[in-house]
């Protein structure tokens, strides 16, 4: 699941990151000691803990209002039981469903959900999902991350210092060698200790889902709203829908959007929102048979949405009730023939670089050095253009929807599947950032995040802050490489929309151009060497 919780946190850690970045260089330079360096960095995490729900609500556009209805009940009666402040409560304005809590302890939580999560999810869905995000608060889980942060940043200090401290005056011979060694040791704990915190989030999250499952007694409430977020399942109301809806009532009271906006929302043919048995097995194929799936985890603050599924399924169980679902299929094959092939693929490029690179010395030894140089770049482009074949596959005029794409289990961040999709734009790929580039896009099965690339990163941010909020409400066909990783999406080619503009992405022709021009440099050289002789 991209947690939007999660990308938050990747803003601030960029924003802190060059703080920190620049801070440790002024620490090099003017040589301060160890612990003035230690000192400044808890100081750093401990500024970044202080700002950072100030600096989200300033990116984010959230609209803060008051619960009605059921929610507010549920809100209300979940913190009076397991004495709880009542979080501030607000909405971000955009079609994508989702969810987020962050503060600095309980007593000054917020509380935030999309517009998409009130129209996409039934009442009992949505009271699991705000469970989930009250479980966060009454767990401190801001405060303990934070804390679980403080230890690599320190082990990497220490590290820096151990091993700068090897190569300094006075350094040297047997202490200078212990010094050496405990830099060694402290780097490779840091590099460990990175993976613990994540595991450590990965077991929040869990005892999170448990929370929201005790409050509601409706653990499978909760698995049915993890699919519909976490696979691109949701789908918009039918139009005609009963308008003394809850999520219509709930609408109505935020002030957020009308009923007549969310039914144009809804694309054509769109269902309930209900998501079949089949459809969730398809979904969760991927998470639980593809060896990519694990190598994703290991890395990821967020369990795989399946292994999630399978804890409610359990924890249903234990309440004597029956599952509305269970993944009781069985694996047909191995995939671990495909991960191989995609991971080699997947480096294959760095292995032609190395492989030339390796050339221009022997070219320069047999006195052949254009020779050299051609042939190295004819390895490096040659296996960059097999990548290329590989990964992007050409019959993008295939018609696909959103739910068979998310069932396809052969599918990897190298391996793709190309084709169309046909829907329409209901909110960006962050919900209320105000730069978000990505969009998401809805059909008659489900909504996917269509991932826009372009070669300068600063053309993507002009693309979202500009152009993006212009397209959404939109229907249109987008072509382009349907991809698996953390979360299924589709890196977008070209979107053609229905009032007659179309957006490009250029990083695939612009990736070939270059491609084809390291292939030709590599023939010219060889050309030239021939000539010379």
């Amino acid at each position: 699941m991209v947690n939007l919780f999660l990308r938050s946190m990747l803003v601030l850690a960029l924003l802190f990151g060059l703080l920190f970045a620049v801070g440790m260089m002024a620490v090099a330079y003017f040589e301060l000691s160890i612990w003035i360096a230690i000192a400044f960095a808890l100081g750093i995490l401990a500024l970044q803990y202080l700002l950072g729900p100030f600096i989200i609500q300033w990116i984010y556009k959230i609209r803060w209002a008051e619960p009605e209805g059921e929610l507010a009940r549920f809100i209300k009666e979940t913190c009076a039981s397991r004495q709880l402040p009542v979080p501030r409560f607000g909405i971000i304005d955009d079609g994508n469903p989702n969810a987020l809590t962050f503060g600095h302890h309980p007593g000054d939580a917020r509380l935030v959900v999309t517009r998409g999560l009130l129209e996409m999810l039934n009442e009992d869905e949505i009271s699991s999902v705000v469970g989930h995000e009250l479980g966060h608060i009454a767990h401190w889980d801001f405060v303990v991350m934070t804390l679980a942060a403080a230890v690599p940043l320190v082990l990497y200090i220490l590290a820096r210092f151990a091993l700068q401290a090897r190569g300094g005056k006075g350094q040297r011979g047997k202490g200078g060698g212990y010094i050496a060694l405990v830099g060694m040791f402290a780097y490779a704990a840091y590099f460990v200790s990175q993976y613990i915190v994540l595991l450590l989030s990965r077991v929040r999250e869990y005892y999170a889902d448990r929370f929201s499952g005790e409050v509601t007694g409706q653990p499978d409430a909760l698995a049915r709203g993890l699919v519909k977020i976490a696979y691109g399942l949701a789908r918009a109301p039918e139009k005609g829908v009963n308008k003394d809806d809850a999520r219509m009532v709930a609408g109505r009271a935020f002030g957020i959007f009308d009923p007549k906006v969310a039914q144009v929302l809804a694309a054509a043919g769109a269902g309930t929102g209900a998501v079949s048995t089949a459809a969730m097995t398809d979904a969760m194929k991927w998470d639980l048979w593809n060896p990519w799936a694990i190598w994703y985890e290991l890395s990821s603050s967020h369990p795989l949405p399946a292994k999630r599924i399978r804890a409610l399924e359990k924890q249903s169980e234990a309440y004597h009730r029956l599952p509305s679902f269970s993944f009781r299929a069985e694996q047909p094959e191995s995939y671990w023939d495909e991960f191989l092939v995609d991971f080699a693929i997947n480096n294959l490029s760095l292995i032609g670089f190395l492989l030339g690179l390796a050339a221009v010395p022997l070219g320069l030894l047999l006195e052949l050095p254009l020779a050299g140089a051609g042939v190295g770049l004819l390895l490096w482009g040659g296996a960059w253009w097999l990548k290329r074949r590989f990964a992007y596959p050409r019959d993008l005029g295939q018609p696909r929807t959103v739910s068979g794409l998310v069932g396809e289990v052969k599918v990897s961040a190298v391996r793709a599947i190309p084709g169309t999709l046909q829907g329409q734009i209901i909110g960006k790929g962050i919900p209320g950032l105000y730069w978000s580039e990505d969009l998401v896009l809805q059909d008659s099965s489900g909504y996917i995040v269509l991932d826009y690339r372009q070669p300068l990163r600063l053309w993507e941010f002009l693309f979202g802050l500009l152009r993006a909020d212009s397209l959404i409400g939109l229907a249109g066909k987008a072509r382009g490489w349907f991809r698996r990783g953390p979360r299924p999406v589709f890196e977008l080619r070209e979107l053609e929309l229905e009032d007659g503009r179309v957006i490009r992405t250029h990083v695939y022709p612009l990736g070939q151009f270059a491609n084809y021009a390291v292939l030709a440099l590599g023939l010219l050289a060889l050309v030239a060497q021939a000539v010379a002789l």
